[in-house]
């Protein structure tokens, strides 16, 4: 993220800081969308040219941040300082019924319950017109262009698996205090996110590679943390609705069988 350099007549940040009326109007919640960030694959939006997400630096195994269209490259990775998580039953129009996203349930819904699965694998609502997937959500701050982005990883199908990886590894995490050695919260520290190659008897595709980076060191970001988890935990994220989730922000569960 670009910073306005100072002038001969002074710093034009800190009359930018000052302003108190920031021009956003009456923005709310629901004229915003929630920045992803998600692996590009063989036929992501990102490499087709028709798609309004198309981007012509986008290469198998890059991530993606949908929130500036940034695409950055899979071995250099991105840092993500997780905040909060949870998990979701994303319910999807079949491919062959023409696709797209019906609804977002809770983990506790019993729609996995009622659904068959069929010959391909694929977890069959009732209705035999849509397909449920468990998606895993970590919610977080990307470190796009130098600069911390409130966003959203959401994982599914054999991606389950690094998502379990990841919080057992949060989880694992042990510190020093004066009182001896303790758990620190998820946001204590930064994780690097990269991609790596992935393959079964019915093709290859990129997952994620996620390590420690480094611990957290800006006090103002902790506590901006701090206060973004408990807005997570207190059911926050729910204000903003189905509309945040989109086919091309969230992997299409028709593709998990694959991937």
């Amino acid at each position: 993220m670009a910073t306005k350099k100072a002038n001969g007549n002074g710093s034009l940040t800190s009359l930018f800081e000052s302003v108190e009326e920031k021009g956003f109007g009456e923005v709310t919640s629901d004229d915003l969308k929630q920045p992803r960030i998600s692996i590009i694959q063989a036929l992501s939006p990102q490499r087709q040219k028709t798609s309004p997400d198309y981007n012509p630096d986008a290469e198998e195994g890059d991530l993606y941040y949908s929130g500036t269209n940034t695409v950055v490259s899979g071995e250099e990775g991105i840092q993500f300082l997780p905040v909060f998580y949870n998990k979701t039953l994303v319910e999807w129009r079949l491919r062959e019924k023409g696709g797209g996203l019906v609804t977002v349930h809770p983990a506790d819904s019993d729609i996995l319950n009622r659904s068959t699965r069929d010959s391909q694998g694929r977890m069959i609502t009732p209705s035999g017109e849509t397909q449920i997937t468990t998606t895993a959500n970590h919610y977080g701050y990307a470190m796009i262009d130098d600069a911390p982005q409130k966003c959203i990883i959401s994982m599914t199908g054999s991606q389950l698996k690094h998502s379990r990886n990841w919080n057992t590894l949060i989880q694992g995490m042990k510190m020093k205090g004066e009182k001896g050695m303790f758990t620190p919260p998820a946001f204590a520290n930064w994780y690097l996110l990269q991609t790596e190659v992935e393959s079964n008897d019915r093709g290859s595709w990129y997952s994620y590679k996620i390590t420690q980076h480094e611990q957290l060191k800006d006090a103002d970001l902790f506590a901006e943390a701090k206060d973004f988890s408990a807005f997570c935990a207190g059911g926050g994220m729910e204000q903003l609705g189905n509309k945040t989730e989109s086919s091309g922000q969230i992997e299409d569960s028709s593709k998990e069988n694959l991937y």
